[in-house]
């Protein structure tokens, strides 16, 4: 637990709501379950005791306020990538580039959100809008569609990435919309595609200025 948090075990970010919380314990379980890796003769004991120890902390609402306040002050990293302090690679390489865009724009949606109904912060909003730009002219380059771009997303895109570097961004995709349909709830889906509606909403607003 030195390098990684719950949230980076079940790959989900420190907002993610129950219902990711609980899809991702699910995918990972069946991924990881000894008795699925045995016959293979891996074993995955130590992985899935990670798993089920991050599920209970984080899907228990009084333990998970406990653990966000244990952890707070640190970044929340996905596997060994920060995402705004990573200075060992001087050049981003595959899926990095296009995650680490999305999280640098999420982070100016999020104050944009914030001053938009103020009239006196429209200098300020237009300074996002020219800041927001080249991740945003980035993503749309590597086709990856705007309803894409939530860091929850972003990042189990990335997690998927990271396991197979050969993935195209296209595959990943692909992958990703199969993991809705099969991993995710009713539920988790239709609030997951109102948060990108919004997003998408906010980033277009943005650009207004």
């Amino acid at each position: 637990m030195e390098t990684k948090n719950y949230y980076d075990i079940l790959g989900v970010s420190v907002k993610a709501s129950d219902d990711e919380i609980t899809a991702a314990k699910n995918t990972l379980a069946k991924k990881y379950h000894p008795d699925a890796n045995i016959k293979n003769g891996i074993d995955t004991t130590e992985q899935m005791q990670e798993i089920l120890e991050a599920y209970a902390i984080l899907s228990d609402p009084a333990k998970r306020r406990e653990y966000d306040r244990e952890i707070s002050g640190r970044k929340h990293v996905m596997q060994t990538f920060d995402l705004k302090n990573e200075e060992e690679n001087t050049e981003d390489t595959g899926f990095v580039a296009y995650w680490k865009a999305s999280g640098r724009l999420y982070d100016i949606i999020a104050e944009s959100d914030e001053l938009i109904r103020k009239k006196e912060a429209e200098g300020r909003l237009a300074q996002l809008a020219v800041q927001a730009l080249p991740y945003i002219l980035l993503l749309r380059q590597a086709q990856i569609p705007e309803r894409y771009w939530l860091p929850d997303i972003m990042n189990w895109l990335l997690f998927t990435w990271f396991k197979n570097r050969n993935y195209t961004t296209s595959y990943l995709l692909s992958l990703y919309d199969e993991h809705t349909r099969k991993d995710m709830t009713m539920s988790a889906g239709l609030k997951l595609k109102s948060r990108s509606k919004k997003y998408e909403h906010s980033v277009k607003r943005l650009m207004k200025y």
